[in-house]
């Protein structure tokens, strides 16, 4: 009988500890958090504005990655043509083009589904048809992009890195009370970073640069960087939650990586 016990025992505790073990293995999320300067722009209602006096330039960076598309709106009351063989995104003083002499095509096929693919995005879309034959169609990707007055083009094609940052004075996995943070100024900063947008006006050629750089790094734990919310509809609360971020802001972005299966860092 103490046989059994003592063989009982033994496999609570070989269970308890497999528990343990299994749960220090499972991946915690952690968040890499990037604070920026806007150089010559302003926050204001959920979007970092860039402008002159024929346009205004949108930018929302915060997502994974920091994601610099914008939103061009045209003030004037003629067509602006921007200019994307004249427009590069730069990073660290290193251009990138945004007018990549690309084939754009379409093409359907009966029964099934048409898929669009078509600048400024590698985006596809799909609309479900019976079509009665198949065809595909190619054209070339245009330089340029027209906006009429009063109206705004969404641009996507960049984000500002995919790059973990590594430092000895910053912890990769911080616990709620050793969170620190590592501060730049312009000269100092890992990551300086603008469009260059060129575009016309009645012919006229104007350009505008939307600057940034990183003033902050912080690397902090998902318990600190996410917080439950209950949805709701119609103004009623519903038992359900949902996780968001404490603390988005236009002018920031962040990395999500891994304890236990982390991106490859630099």
């Amino acid at each position: 009988m103490q046989t059994i016990q003592k063989h009982f025992i033994s496999l609570i505790i070989f269970a308890i500890f497999s528990l343990l073990f299994m749960a220090s293995a499972v991946q915690q999320n952690y968040y890499q958090v990037y604070k920026t300067k806007p150089e010559n722009g302003t926050v204001s209602q959920g979007n970092v504005v860039f402008e002159d006096e024929k346009c205004a330039v949108y930018y929302d960076l915060w997502k994974n990655g920091g994601d610099i598309g914008f939103t061009f709106y045209n003030k004037t009351d003629l067509d602006i043509v921007l200019n994307l063989d004249k427009s590069f995104f730069v990073l660290n003083g290193v251009a990138y083009d945004y007018f990549k002499r690309r084939i754009i095509t379409s093409s359907s096929n009966s029964g099934s589904s048409v898929s669009y693919s078509y600048y400024p995005y590698w985006q596809t879309k799909q609309v479900a048809k019976a079509n009665s034959s198949a065809y595909s169609i190619s054209r070339d990707e245009s330089p340029t992009l027209r906006i009429p007055p009063k109206t705004r083009r969404n641009l996507s094609e960049y984000q500002v890195t995919n790059d973990f940052y590594k430092s000895c004075d910053l912890l990769r996995y911080p616990s709620v009370r050793n969170i620190k943070s590592l501060q730049f100024n312009k000269s100092s900063s890992p990551y300086t970073f603008y469009n260059l947008i060129s575009y016309s006006v009645d012919s006229n050629q104007y350009r505008i640069e939307t600057k940034f750089f990183v003033t902050e790094i912080t690397n902090i734990p998902e318990g600190e960087a996410l917080k439950n919310v209950k949805t709701e509809d119609c103004g009623v609360k519903s038992f359900n939650s949902v996780r968001i971020f404490k603390d988005p802001s236009p002018e920031n972005f962040y990395i999500q990586y891994k304890k236990g299966g982390d991106r490859k860092q630099h």
